[in-house]
């Protein structure tokens, strides 16, 4: 279980650094909370392996929504890059690939925000 992406996932205004500290004891078991000074109650073992599948599936969704961006701004350089050469055509067809771009990272965001937290 990758349990920083769990406590990212369980409480997104946590900071890792101040409101609980990560650790591996060596025994082979792997990361372990080590201390937790947030006002809430440590999440139990169970807890945090019942809202693994969902960390994961935001955490994918946010490397694809970064993948995304990058791709739009590479899209974004080239429509500038088309508009300053004059080429209308190709500046056309940047801006309908970007739209596209755009149409998928809102299907991301929506099934980011429809999925239960």
């Amino acid at each position: 279980m990758s349990l920083s992406v769990v406590l990212r996932y369980l409480y997104p205004q946590a900071d890792p650094l101040r409101d609980y500290v990560l650790g591996d004891e060596g025994l082979g078991d792997g990361p372990q909370i080590v201390a937790w000074t947030l006002d809430t109650p440590q999440p139990t073992p169970e807890e945090l392996e019942a809202a693994l599948p969902a960390a994961q599936a935001r955490a994918a969704d946010q490397a694809e929504m970064d993948e995304v961006g990058a791709e739009l701004a590479e899209r974004y350089s080239l429509h500038a890059r088309a508009l300053a050469l004059r080429k209308a055509q190709t500046a056309q067809e940047i801006e309908e690939e970007a739209a596209s771009l755009l149409a998928y990272q809102q299907e991301i965001r929506d099934r980011a925000t429809t999925s239960p937290s």
